[in-house]
């Protein structure tokens, strides 16, 4: 062994995924960009390409390490002098994005040339894509495009006021559902409908999907793999403390959180709060949203 050999330097701008330099003087708000396109964040699937320097900032309050979201993270903004609390989508093509976008991390975009709307009525950041079953969809941005229009801002700070979720109230779900309260990193209380007294021990049954004759595992977990769709999720009902609302909890069957048993007991939830249709959404982040204070188990795939 040559004993001479020196490591080769790293070149930080050639390691990073975002830019280096600054990506612009920020202009906008995350609140005023959904007012501004309005028309655009209002409908279910829709996109609109920004061709002029509208740089925004945000807080990443979630990202994809424990896989409740895929490739997206979403940025908050917390205005205190105009009094406005908002969120979007950042859709990036990469399936390990936690490593560079940590809680607590202030995130500046320059939108000119990627394009905002909305999926499945939730507002983001994104490209448009020619989906599998020929549908056009707003999809993820190019690491390419990351490269040159995200800047992150400092170090993260474990501490920001953007990582405490909203808590509203089961009344505040029944006049609510717009595109300016959604995306929202919320916390929620209530208890799942499939773990209730009358279904605790019942499971699914009938010929599901690719695994016919299969009936659900007991007990019952968050995401098994038999109850999965097209889009390997599985939505399970929170009934709130009214007794009325209730959230649908989307969960993919590959995030870490997966096989863990439904808690039975009424608790509460933090995580990604949307709607879908006339239907509100929650899309849990990590292991700690459903236990907060215990370090996760190492759960057996069902």
């Amino acid at each position: 062994m040559n004993d001479d050999m020196e490591s080769p330097a790293l070149d930080y701008e050639q390691a990073s995924i975002t830019s280096t330099t600054d990506v612009g003087t920020t202009n906008i708000k995350i609140a005023a960009l959904k007012d501004k396109y309005a028309s655009t964040f209002r409908q279910a699937n829709a996109w609109l390409k920004i061709e002029e320097d509208l740089v925004f900032e945000g807080v990443v309050c979630a990202n994809d390490r424990g896989g409740g979201l895929y490739q997206s993270i979403l940025l908050r903004d917390i205005d205190n002098e105009a009094g406005t609390d908002q969120c979007i989508q950042l859709a990036i093509k990469n399936t390990c994005l936690y490593p560079y976008f940590k809680l607590g991390q202030r995130v500046k975009v320059n939108l000119n040339g990627l394009y905002v709307g909305c999926y499945g009525y939730v507002p983001k950041v994104g490209q448009p894509y020619l989906t599998s079953n020929g549908n056009m969809r707003l999809g993820p941005v190019l690491l390419s495009d990351i490269k040159t229009r995200v800047q992150l801002l400092g170090m993260p700070n474990p501490g920001a006021p953007e990582l405490v979720p909203l808590e509203p109230t089961d009344a505040w779900f029944q006049a609510n559902m717009t595109y300016k309260n959604v995306p929202m990193l919320a916390k929620v209380t209530g208890t799942f409908d499939e773990v209730s007294i009358a279904k605790k021990n019942t499971a699914a049954e009938g010929e599901l999907d690719a695994y016919k004759g299969q009936f659900e595992p007991l007990p019952k977990v968050f995401a098994p793999l038999v109850l999965r769709d097209d889009g390997y999720g599985v939505d399970r009902t929170l009934v709130l403390r009214d007794g009325k609302t209730k959230l649908s909890f989307r969960s993919s069957t590959s995030c870490d959180f997966a096989n863990v048993p439904l808690p039975g007991d009424e608790r509460s939830y933090t995580g990604m709060l949307s709607f879908y249709g006339s239907e509100w959404q929650m899309q849990l982040r990590y292991f700690e949203d459903i236990y907060p204070n215990i370090e996760m188990p190492n759960y057996q795939n069902q």
